[in-house]
C-alpha cells in the first residue's frame, strides 16, 4: 500500500482548495420555501390512511406455497 494518490480515500482538500462551506460560511437559517395552505391537515389525512404494517408484495404467494392442502405442487 502507497499514498501516491493526493485524494487517497475520503480525505478533505487541503485548506487552501477548500470551499466556502468548508471553511467558514454559516449553515443555511433551516427555512424553507414551501408555503402550501392546510399543509399540517393534508399531511395528517396522508397518515391516517396508512395501515400500521402493509402488505408485502410476496405476502400472499408466501401463504399460498406454504398452506396445508391437497394441492398439487407444479
Amino acid at each position: 500500500m502507497s499514498s501516491a494518490s493526493p485524494n487517497e480515500g475520503r480525505q478533505s482538500p487541503p485548506p487552501e482548495r477548500q470551499s466556502g462551506p468548508q471553511l467558514k460560511d454559516v449553515p443555511a437559517s433551516g427555512q424553507g420555501t414551501d408555503e402550501a395552505p392546510n399543509k399540517k391537515e393534508k399531511l395528517q389525512n396522508q397518515l391516517n390512511n396508512l395501515s400500521s404494517n402493509p402488505k408485502g408484495p410476496l405476502e400472499d404467494a408466501v401463504k399460498e406455497k406454504f398452506t396445508k392442502g391437497a394441492k398439487p405442487s407444479s
